[in-house]
C-alpha cells in the first residue's frame, strides 16, 4: 500500500442512518436530516456502506479532546492543517503533478512503522495544504497485520471513546464528529502486509483526496492556464489604459471633440471604442450623396480622419440602400454606415397611399414610415511601443 488509502465516498439514495442515533452522538443541522448512506472502497471489488455522516459532514464541529489525543497517539500531523514548512523527519515519498506524499519512520501504539500525509503546495499562499494522514505498520503475513488491526481497535475503544465502531472485512471505522478514523489491512505489491490507520478531517477538505496522475496533470494544466489568464487580463488592462491615455493626449493636442454623446464599449481585442447612432425623417433627405457628404464631414471633423473616395453603396433585397466607408489616422479607425429606406416608403406618392380610407390620420401614417438611420464607429488604434499581449491558450484535452 504505497499510496494512501483514499475513501472514495459516493452518495447513494438508500435508506439507512437513524436520526435518533445521530442526535445521541451530537450531530446537528443538516447532518441530522441526511438519511443517506455512503460507501467507501478498500479494493476493486469491496464496497462498504456507512451512514453518510461517518465519512463527511455539512456542519462544523470542534475537535474534541479524544480526537486531539488520537492524532497525537497516531503520530500524525493535524489533518487538513496548512503547513508553512514540512515537519522535521519527513521526506518526500512521491512527487506528482498536483500532490506530494511525505513519510517518516515512527513508532506509535507500541509498533514501528511509517507516518505519512498527502499535500499540495499552494504557491499563491506559500503553504503546504494537507488532507489525509496515516500511520502504517508492516508484516510478513496477513495474520500479523490482522492482529495489529484488532489491537489498534482495542486501544482506541479503551482510550479514545469513539461514538461507534463500524466493522467490515479487514477494516473498521471509529466514528467521531470531527474526524474519520479508519483502519484497514491490505497486501503490498511485494507480498508483505500493511495495517494502516487513516485519519481525515470531515469538516475541512484541505488539499482533497488523491487522484490518478493523469487527472492531476490535467488539474495542474488547468490551474496554470487560469493563473496565466488572470495575469494576461491584468497586463492587457494596463496596456489598454496606457494606450487610451496616449490617444487622449494626441486628441487633446489636435483639438478633436470626438463623438459627443457616444457610448463607450470594448472592441473584440479589448481596445476602447465608441458608437453613436441616429435617425431622421426620411422625407427630409432629398439627396443621398449630399446627405452622406454632410455626415462623413461631421465625423471627419470630430475624429480627424479623412474619408477619401466614394463610399460603397449596396441595394439590399429589403429595398434599403446602404452606404458605408472606413477611414483611419494615427489614433482612430472610423466607420460610417447610413441606411436609406425604399423610396416608396419615404413620402413619395403611390397607388397604395391613394387608396387609404378618407379621414385616416396623416401624421400617424407619416410616423409609420421608416426613417434614415446611421451608425458611427470609432476604435482607438494601438500606439507605437504598445501591444496587447497574446492571450494564453487553454490546455489541450
Amino acid at each position: 500500500m504505497n499510496k494512501l488509502m483514499m475513501a472514495a465516498a459516493v452518495a447513494a439514495l438508500v435508506a439507512g442512518c437513524a436520526k435518533n442515533e445521530a442526535e445521541r452522538f451530537g450531530y446537528k443541522g443538516a447532518d441530522l436530516a441526511d438519511d443517506d448512506n455512503m460507501f467507501f472502497t478498500t479494493g476493486p471489488t469491496v464496497t462498504n456502506w456507512v451512514p453518510a455522516r461517518v465519512l463527511s459532514v455539512c456542519e462544523e464541529y470542534p475537535m474534541s479532546p479524544n480526537e486531539s489525543a488520537i492524532i497525537e497517539a497516531a503520530g500524525v500531523i493535524v489533518p487538513s492543517e496548512p503547513l508553512e514548512k514540512v515537519p522535521e523527519g519527513y521526506v518526500k515519498d512521491s512527487d506528482e503533478p498536483w500532490f506530494a506524499m511525505w513519510r517518516k519512520e515512527s513508532e506509535n501504539f507500541g509498533r514501528k512503522g511509517v507516518n505519512g500525509f498527502i499535500s499540495h503546495w499552494n504557491e499563491d499562499k506559500n503553504v503546504w495544504e494537507t488532507s489525509e494522514t496515516y500511520f502504517s505498520s508492516y508484516y510478513p503475513d496477513e495474520a500479523g497485520a490482522l492482529a495489529a488491526l484488532a489491537e489498534t481497535r482495542k486501544i482506541i475503544a479503551e482510550k479514545f471513546s469513539p461514538k461507534r465502531f463500524h466493522d467490515f472485512d479487514k477494516c473498521w471505522i471509529a466514528e467521531y464528529l470531527r474526524l474519520r478514523v479508519m483502519c484497514l489491512v491490505g497486501q503490498k505489491p511485494d507480498g508483505t502486509w500493511s495495517c494502516m490507520l487513516d485519519i481525515t478531517d470531515k469538516c475541512r477538505a484541505g488539499c482533497g483526496q488523491w487522484e490518478p496522475v493523469e487527472a492531476q496533470a490535467e488539474r495542474l494544466a488547468e490551474y496554470k492556464y487560469r493563473k496565466a489568464l488572470v495575469a494576461w487580463k491584468q497586463e492587457k488592462a494596463k496596456v489598454l489604459e496606457a494606450n487610451h491615455a496616449a490617444v487622449e493626449k494626441i486628441r487633446t493636442e489636435k483639438g478633436l471633440a470626438l463623438l459627443d454623446g457616444a457610448r463607450e464599449f470594448e472592441s473584440e481585442d479589448g481596445r476602447k471604442a465608441y458608437i453613436r447612432v441616429g435617425t431622421c425623417d426620411a422625407a427630409s433627405v432629398t439627396n443621398k450623396v449630399e446627405f452622406w457628404k454632410e455626415k462623413s464631414a461631421a465625423l471627419a471633423a470630430a475624429t480627424g480622419v479623412a474619408f477619401d473616395g466614394e463610399p460603397t453603396t449596396e441595394d439590399v433585397p429589403s429595398g434599403y440602400t446602404i452606404m458605408g466607408a472606413t477611414a483611419s489616422n494615427d489614433i482612430y479607425d472610423v466607420r460610417l454606415d447610413i441606411a436609406f429606406p425604399p423610396p416608396a416608403e419615404v413620402g413619395e406618392e403611390s397607388d397604395k397611399s391613394a387608396e387609404k380610407a378618407e379621414g385616416e390620420n396623416a401624421e400617424e401614417e407619416q410616423a409609420q414610415k421608416p426613417p434614415v438611420e446611421w451608425r458611427e464607429l470609432c476604435f482607438e488604434k494601438m500606439q507605437p511601443g504598445l501591444a496587447i499581449p497574446p492571450r494564453p491558450q487553454p490546455p489541450q484535452r
